[in-house]
């Protein structure tokens, strides 16, 4: 696959850096829609124009994760300060690879926005609709996973007058930026996925590649965060009308038992985007897989009947079969997408349609994901408690997702009611770690790097 690389690599609100004047000795500058359509498939975050970038490091900020004390000793210091909710996870001079890379993809997304209307056909490879939608569609990720990570979780009451992130729309990268509201920032995610979903077609070739249920299964995660319930079953249902369905993970067997990381049979290869159930690929940015499950997340799981766990989970070091003394690892043959993946968008639908009063709807999302994810004759929950049946969905979420970065958000929502809201603690070099509902550090802290040299931005409270 051909890349596309342009020559004004952005470092968004960092620096008045000089760029580059002329072209590089075998880069192109791009004009077609072609060209614009190789930009969008730049999938491997290794790559100057990694379109398919996924957020990292959350995963060690929740109940989700422990960090073994040798783990800890050799890592970089952005990992400790994350597992330990520090004020700051990086030092001055250090960029934020969140920061960095979703501004560097949606800087990409502003080039060709501004250019695909006019510009040229080229061969014919990329169609200027899945161009254009795709443009969208990957600006809209990348804003909404910023505006969750470093701004308070969405409340309509407050959304209006919180802080967000920077909302540039154009690629002049002269130009500086103060943080937009929440509210804009959502209004802005909202306005490019629907004019997205209007572009896509129903499949695309790739799974990092944009397509209607990808925008559809991101309007059910953005319908969710707002508490618009009804919306957000109603978009996780218009994606299960497209997308094939579930992987059963009752035909998957490891080839050495008990040791995920030699492979599985009737399995992708390594490759994440290959993965079954993935609907729009992003690549896993840190090392979720060099971490281990909590010991409480452990508990939920049901080593007799939770296919999750027999195929997936394992006690031995990396392939090998020493028992691994830190406890339990979810292997690297896992599929950890960042993005959206179709056992999100059941569950979505199951706590929207129960939150929407749909206790009937809610079972048979719930069920019809169980059925692919337990042993064959597992009993179907029938629970009809509403607030029972809330924890038993929330809790298989927990169970789907592991590791593929929803829990660090899914925590700030559920904090927002009593009911829902939990203390957690990290304990790492013999000191214990304590992070409150509503804390501060939910909201992550604006890299330094970015204030210093722009000063419209203003920094979270600590």
């Amino acid at each position: 696959m051909r890349n596309i690389y342009i020559i004004l690599i952005v470092l968004l609100f960092f620096s008045c850096q000089d760029f580059v004047n002329e072209t590089p000795k075998g880069n192109l500058i791009p004009k077609t829609v072609d060209d614009m359509g190789m930009i969008l498939d730049a999938f491997d975050i290794f790559e100057p124009n990694a379109i398919a970038f996924g957020h990292g490091n959350q995963t060690l900020m929740t109940d989700d994760c422990k960090l073994p004390e040798d783990v800890a000793s050799s890592a970089n210091p952005a990992v400790v300060k994350s597992y330990t909710w520090a004020d700051h996870l990086f030092d001055v001079s250090k960029n934020d690879g969140n920061w960095e890379g979703f501004y560097h993809v949606i800087y990409l997304c502003n080039y060709i926005l501004e250019k695909i209307d006019d510009a040229p056909e080229g061969s014919g490879e990329y169609s200027r609709d899945f161009v254009k939608g795709s443009a969208l569609l990957n600006r809209a990720h990348s804003f909404f996973i910023l505006v969750n990570l470093y701004a308070e979780h969405y409340d309509e009451n407050t959304a209006s007058a919180a802080l967000g992130v920077p909302l540039p729309l154009e690629s002049d990268i002269n130009i500086r930026y103060g943080r937009a509201t929440v509210a804009d920032v959502y209004a802005q995610v909202l306005t490019d996925l629907k004019e997205a979903s209007k572009l896509l077609s129903n499949k695309s070739e790739y799974t990092f590649q944009a397509a209607k249920p990808a925008a559809f299964g991101l309007l059910s995660r953005f319908y969710l965060y707002q508490g618009e319930y009804k919306k957000s079953w109603q978009y996780a249902d218009s994606v299960l009308q497209i997308v094939p369905e579930l992987k059963d993970y009752n035909t998957i067997e490891q080839y050495e038992p008990g040791q995920p990381d030699f492979g599985l049979d009737n399995w992708a290869p390594y490759s994440g985007w290959e993965k079954p159930d993935v609907v729009f690929y992003k690549e896993n940015s840190d090392l979720s897989s060099k971490y281990y499950v909590s010991d409480e997340l452990m508990t939920l799981m049901d080593p007799t009947s939770d296919l999750r766990y027999q195929n997936f989970v394992t006690n031995y070091k990396y392939y090998s079969f020493v028992e691994d003394p830190n406890g339990y690892r979810y292997s690297d043959e896992a599929d950890v997408n960042r993005g959206i993946s179709l056992g999100e968008v059941y569950l979505t639908e199951a706590e929207a349609k129960l939150r929407d009063n749909d206790i009937d709807g809610a079972l048979k999302a719930l069920n019809a994901l169980r059925t692919k994810r337990y042993v064959t004759g597992t009993t179907d929950i029938t629970e009809t408690n509403p607030d029972a049946l809330l924890q038993i969905i929330l809790d298989e979420r927990r169970r789907e997702t592991i590791f593929k970065g929803l829990r660090w958000f899914d925590l700030k929502r559920l904090n927002k009611d009593s009911k829902t809201a939990k203390t957690i603690t990290h304990t790492l070099f013999g000191q214990t770690y304590t992070l409150e509902p509503g804390s501060k550090r939910y909201v992550l802290p604006i890299p330094r790097k970015v204030i210093e040299l722009n000063s419209l931005i203003e920094q979270n409270p600590r």
